[in-house]
C-alpha cells in the first residue's frame, strides 16, 4: 500500500473567488504567477509567485485573487495512509511555505506529465513523486523555518444595514442568480423598500442592485468557462442571461474579449482525478 495517494491534481489559473471550506484530505499548492491571499483558519497570508503552501485536513482555507493578477496554480489533493507520515505532516507549524520552489515545481510537472500520458505504472509513479515531495517538506519544516506573519483578518461581512438583513439578501442572490431577479424581487426578499435597497448597494458596494447581481453572474460564468467544457449557450442560461447574444455582448464589455476567447486564454488549465 502506498504511504500516500494522489486523489486529484491540476494546473490552472484561478480567476474566481472561492468561499472558505475544508475537506478530509491534504492539499499542496504551488503559485507561479499572479498574486493573491491564502486564507487559513481566518488569517490572511499574502501569496507571491514562487511559493509552496500545504493545507491540512479539516483546515478552513480559501484563495482570494487580486483583480487582474490571477494566480497560476499547481495543485495536488492527496490522502496519507502511513500513520508516521500523517503525524509528521500534521505536526508542521502552519502555514508552512517552502523556499525550494524550483524543485517542487519540477516534481509537480512530472506528476502532471505522468497523469497526462497515463502510461503503464503511471499511478504508483505519481504517488512516489508526491511521497518524495512530502518527505522534503517534513525535512524543511524540521529546520525551524519561520512561518509567515499573518495580516489582520478582514472585517466581517456586513450582516445588517438600517434594518435590512443583508446576509439573507446575499444568500437569496446566490441561490437565485440563475433566474430573472428584479429590484422588486430583492426588495421583497430583504423586506425593505426599493429606495432603501438602492441606497444600501450604493453605500456598501458602490454599485446598483442589478449590477451587483450581474457581477455574481459574471463570476460564475468565468468559473464555468475556465473549469468546464460547457457550451457558451448553456453557460449563458446557467448563470441567468436570457440570451447567448446578450451574454456575449455583456461579457465582452466587461472582459474585453468574447467568452470563447476568454476560454482559449485560459486553456492552460488541466485537471486529473484518480479513483
Amino acid at each position: 500500500m502506498n504511504a500516500c495517494s494522489v486523489l486529484w491534481c491540476g494546473e490552472y489559473r484561478q480567476n474566481w473567488e472561492n468561499d472558505p471550506h475544508n475537506h478530509t484530505f491534504f492539499q499542496l499548492f504551488a503559485f507561479s504567477e499572479g498574486s493573491c491571499q491564502m486564507m487559513i483558519e481566518n488569517d490572511d497570508y499574502p501569496v507571491s509567485p514562487k511559493q509552496i503552501y500545504l493545507v491540512l485536513p479539516q483546515q478552513f482555507h480559501a484563495i482570494h485573487a487580486a483583480p487582474n493578477h490571477f494566480p497560476h496554480i499547481l495543485d495536488i489533493k492527496f490522502s496519507v495512509q502511513s500513520q508516521p507520515l500523517f503525524e509528521d505532516l500534521t505536526g508542521i507549524s502552519l502555514p508552512f511555505v517552502s523556499g525550494n520552489y524550483s524543485w517542487y515545481v519540477h516534481c509537480f510537472e512530472r506528476i502532471i506529465r505522468e497523469s497526462t500520458k497515463r502510461q503503464k505504472y503511471y499511478y504508483p509513479t505519481i504517488c512516489n513523486h508526491l511521497f518524495e515531495m512530502l518527505v522534503n517538506l517534513i525535512r524543511e519544516a524540521s529546520d525551524d523555518t519561520p512561518a509567515l506573519q499573518s495580516r489582520s483578518p478582514e472585517p466581517e461581512p456586513v450582516q445588517t444595514y438600517r434594518g435590512v438583513n443583508v446576509a439573507a439578501l446575499m444568500e437569496y442572490i446566490q441561490v437565485h442568480y440563475s433566474h430573472i431577479i428584479s429590484l422588486d424581487d430583492m426588495a421583497l426578499a430583504a423586506h425593505a423598500s426599493k429606495t432603501t435597497l438602492t441606497n444600501m448597494f450604493k453605500e456598501l458596494y458602490n454599485t446598483t442592485p442589478i449590477r451587483y447581481v450581474n457581477s455574481i453572474r459574471m463570476q460564475k460564468a468565468r468559473e464555468l468557462l475556465v473549469n468546464t467544457d460547457t457550451s457558451i449557450g448553456d453557460i449563458a442560461e446557467l448563470v441567468g442571461f436570457q440570451s447567448i447574444h446578450y451574454f456575449s455582448r455583456y461579457f465582452k464589455s466587461k472582459e474585453n474579449c468574447t467568452p470563447i476567447e476568454y476560454r482559449m486564454l485560459n486553456s492552460r488549465n488541466r485537471y486529473f482525478t484518480f479513483p
